[in-house]
């Protein structure tokens, strides 16, 4: 199976020391967020320094406002600029807006991203990606190519009682352009995300559903939260080589 693995480079504390590290844990993808001070060219440059290719923004998506729905626009701008394909967004549609406005506001900016051969790809989490029927009620009422899911394996778990990464998977497959690869201890709310492999989730079902679309990716390792956030720099590489590991045995890479 050849797929397109990437990493969050929010687990380390700078991209000058992302890029590097990822390289050494065999990654060559990254995503990364928005360039500091709008230096996108010094970001993709520093990146392809250490081996790395960007595959994704990672940013938020504010649909309160129509002037907030367009902050993103920059971040598009640059993407298709730079022939980085994917942004990954955090939704934020606050109750105090009616459900058509947030659906109008996403059509939108995904009218404008599809424009700069950019896909958005929303995060799994609420109100408009919390699982899979969410999600794919949000995605058929934007009912536009530019916004797709970003399905993460874990945050199902951390976000919906009683289900799992492949059932709720199945529901919206047809409209995943990126993966977060987290595994879980399973519990609802829970913040622990281990090594991949180490707790709950299916990811051979997950990759054998996505495998039967030709999804190729990208599938980004995001490693967060307390078991990750007070280890060394070294631990943190060993923490994805170990991950890494487990892709290699159930046959992903």
């Amino acid at each position: 199976m050849s797929v397109i693995i990437s990493c969050r480079t929010s687990l380390f504390s700078s991209l000058e020391e992302a890029f590097p590290s990822l390289r050494e844990a065999g990654i060559c993808h990254a995503e990364v967020p928005p360039a500091v001070e709008g230096d996108y060219k010094g970001m993709v440059k520093l990146a392809s320094k250490s081996g790395i290719t960007i595959a994704t923004f990672a940013t938020r998506l504010n649909v309160e406002t129509d002037a907030s729905a367009a902050e993103l626009r920059p971040v598009i701008d640059n993407a298709g600029s730079f022939g980085i394909p994917k942004i990954f967004v955090g939704v934020k549609a606050p109750d105090t807006i009616s459900r058509d406005i947030v659906y109008a506001r996403l059509r939108d900016i995904a009218k404008y991203a599809w424009d700069h051969k950019v896909v958005l790809c929303m995060e799994t989490h609420p109100p408009v990606g919390t699982n899979g029927d969410v999600a794919r009620e949000t995605l058929e009422a934007v009912n536009h190519p530019g916004l797709r899911f970003n399905f993460d394996t874990a945050n199902i778990y951390y976000y919906n009682h009683d289900t799992n990464s492949v059932h709720e998977l199945r529901k919206v497959a047809k409209y995943v352009a990126a993966v977060h690869l987290k595994d879980t201890d399973g519990g609802f709310n829970s913040f622990n995300f281990p090594v991949l492999g180490k707790g709950v989730v299916d990811f051979k079902g997950v990759f054998q559903i996505l495998a039967e679309l030709e999804f190729k990716g990208p599938y980004t390792i995001e490693a967060e939260g307390p078991l990750v956030s007070d280890l060394t720099r070294d631990q943190k590489v060993t923490f994805l080589k170990d991950s890494m590991a487990y892709l290699k045995s159930i046959g992903v890479i």
